[in-house]
């Protein structure tokens, strides 16, 4: 019978899976908004602590959050467009010291060294590939699981503002409306308002820690002469979203510009910086503003990069956190699958013992605004696990 049930439920998520997959053009503007709301919420609920009428304020927070981004969006295309036109004197200039470096093997006994350097190397297919001007287009169909075509990516943000918008128009009161929904008859909705309160807090740390390795990285890129500070900032910014691998990624472009242009001991110096930039913000400064709640493991985060990233595209790279931090919540406070939450946490060695961090979180007074509501739900049952059995 248990086994059974197992293949049932297994059978039950690899449909969800498929219609989430098959889905991913309704579904990933609407979770963009979504999260886009939490995020955003706090500027809009300070606003009218202030005073101000709800939609005046609605209205001063989604312009901020368009006026952000386009400037973003557009500083970075227009440094992109003419980096992309210096892309053959950087291939050249990077094919010499692929040269040297082969020659260089060649003569300490490593043969075919310099021949396996200029096939790998093809000058040639790589500026054709980084100055194509259907790159737009190439990279559109590439995430056609997402957004599809420019037509369909404009079609889609403005569905995003939209719905962003009437989220933030039903926000104040969300508990309320959720307590009320219970006592009718309907599903006790505190879970789901816990786990977007920790989304919230989420969002807001990785947004600091996001702007502040973007600003090191400029100043970093700056200090040692490159041409494009801004641009690998803003990089940095934006892939820093990404966990486990964005902001490795982030620094490959910069360490490239520094050794085409100054040589090998600035691009060393470079990299060392990005490394201790991504050592301070997201391994010490990080944790220490999240805390224990948001303890899930390395792996899983790993896993869950993979996982959204095939489901939904790009766009399921950046969201894979939030996602699977809203699935453990859920998971946590079910009874049959509560053991896949407990899978899921952050393990660490305390006196020879493997102990999971997964904390209490009732009585927690760090709430924001309990997901899209201005208040915190109350009496959510959660559980902490100890630790695991002790393997002696």
């Amino acid at each position: 019978m248990k086994a059974g049930r197992a293949l049932l439920t297994l059978a039950c998520v690899m449909i969800v899976i498929a219609g989430l997959k098959a889905g991913a053009g309704f579904l990933v503007p609407i979770v963009v908004a979504f999260f886009l709301s939490v995020l955003s919420f706090p500027l809009m609920h300070w606003l009218m602590t202030k005073r101000l009428p709800h939609m005046v304020a609605l209205f001063i927070t989604v312009g901020a959050i368009v006026l952000t981004l386009g400037l973003t969006v557009y500083a970075g295309a227009s440094l992109l467009r003419k980096f992309q036109s210096e892309v053959p004197g950087y291939v050249h200039k990077l094919k010499t010291y692929v040269d040297q470096t082969g020659a260089w093997l060649e003569e300490r006994g490593v043969e075919g060294a310099k021949d396996t350097a200029n096939q790998v190397f093809d000058v040639p297919t790589i500026i054709s590939l980084a100055t194509n001007q259907d790159v737009v287009k190439n990279v559109a169909s590439m995430v056609g699981t997402t957004f599809g075509t420019v037509a369909t990516w404009l079609g889609s943000t403005v569905i995003v503002l939209v719905v962003m918008m009437f989220i933030l128009m039903e926000a104040p009161g969300t508990t309320s409306r959720a307590s009320v929904v219970e006592q009718a008859g309907g599903p006790n909705l505190a879970v789901l308002l816990q786990s977007a309160t920790d989304i919230q807090k989420y969002l807001g740390v990785k947004t600091l820690i996001s702007a502040a390795t973007g600003v090191a990285a400029f100043i970093l890129c700056w200090s040692f002469n490159l041409k494009y500070p801004l641009l690998w900032g803003i990089l940095a910014f934006v892939f820093n979203y990404i966990p486990a691998v964005g902001s490795t990624a982030a620094g490959i472009p910069a360490v490239i510009e520094a050794l085409v242009q100054h040589g090998v001991g600035p691009a060393v110096g470079v990299a060392i910086g990005y490394a201790v930039i991504n050592f301070c913000l997201d391994s010490l400064w990080q944790p220490m503003l999240m805390g224990r709640r948001f303890g899930i493991s390395g792996l899983v985060i790993v896993l869950s990069v993979i996982f959204w990233g095939w489901l939904w595209g790009p766009a399921g790279m950046f969201l894979a956190v939030p996602l699977t931090m809203m699935m453990k919540v859920i998971l946590e406070n079910t009874q049959e699958f509560r053991w896949i939450s407990v899978a899921m946490a952050k393990k660490k060695v305390r006196h020879g013992e493997v102990v999971l961090e997964v904390p209490e979180l009732e009585d927690d007074e760090d709430t924001m605004g309990a997901g899209a509501a201005t208040e915190p739900p109350a009496n959510i049952p959660r559980t902490r696990v100890e630790s695991i059995n002790r393997t002696r």
